[in-house]
């Protein structure tokens, strides 16, 4: 056990090192599912974040990253909060180890592959107190048994993978001038802490957007064919993927 806290213990330095390094923790996902992956001491592991169904508004976890085997059509699968094993953990929010996955009450909802060791974690991914998103893990090397331990491990895991998400979201935000502005504003209206919720952003910046527009002396009308313009813009931009 010492040797694999030590390991751990070294993993979690280089999961630090990636949140200061990285430019957008999205992109690098693929390399935290592997860094979560050795830290573990498991062959596979997935990353699901939450994303909102473009037809219905629906939130859905969709894998975006993983290392070890996987079916490239999982990344096609959405699965409802509450559907499914990671559905579930980001539905109540709670981490789950599942000991002997086919002869346990979750042996219909387990997406099984050949090889994989009986057990298996999913951790929910927590930012302001909100889930989005969902770390599994499964099949240990060297063909031993998943424990508390090793949940208490993942759960600590997920809080760094939060982080780090959290960091590379506002690093985004930052980017522009008019966020900054309205970042700005917000806090200065107490409007509460800077939120990487991408929907609370938006209002923020809608708001933003009206009042320095009605600051500049523009008529409602004027800010009304801005609000259309964007839309096109967004239109545009779906039609062109």
């Amino acid at each position: 056990m010492g040797q694999a806290l030590s390991r751990f213990d070294e993993d979690l330095r280089k999961l630090a090192r990636f949140v200061e390094e990285t430019e957008s923790a999205e992109r690098g996902l693929t390399q935290l599912s592997q860094l979560v992956s050795h830290a573990m001491g498991c062959r596979h592991c997935s990353i699901m974040l939450v994303k909102h169904d473009p037809d219905s508004g629906e939130p859905q976890l969709r894998v975006q990253a993983h290392h070890g085997d996987l079916p490239e059509a999982a990344y096609d699968d959405a699965q409802p909060l509450g559907s499914g094993i990671a559905g579930r953990v980001a539905s109540s929010g709670k981490p789950l180890l599942i000991s002997d996955v086919d002869h346990s009450e979750f042996a219909g909802l387990a997406l099984r592959q050949s090889g994989k060791g009986p057990d298996s974690i999913s951790v929910p991914i927590v930012l302001e107190d909100e889930v989005v998103g969902v770390i599994n893990v499964d099949s240990p090397e060297g063909g031993r048994r998943l424990g508390e331990d090793d949940l208490r491990m993942a759960s600590i895991l997920a809080l760094v993978v939060a982080k780090s998400l959290h960091i590379q979201r506002l690093r985004g935000l930052l980017k522009t001038h008019f966020i900054k502005l309205a970042l700005a504003r917000a806090r200065a209206e107490g409007n509460g802490p800077v939120t990487h919720a991408p929907e609370k952003v938006a209002k923020l910046m809608a708001r933003t957007l009206y009042q320095e527009m009605d600051k500049a002396g523009f008529s409602r009308d004027h800010i009304l064919t801005a609000a259309t313009e964007i839309i096109s813009q967004v239109s545009d931009a779906m039609d062109t993927r």
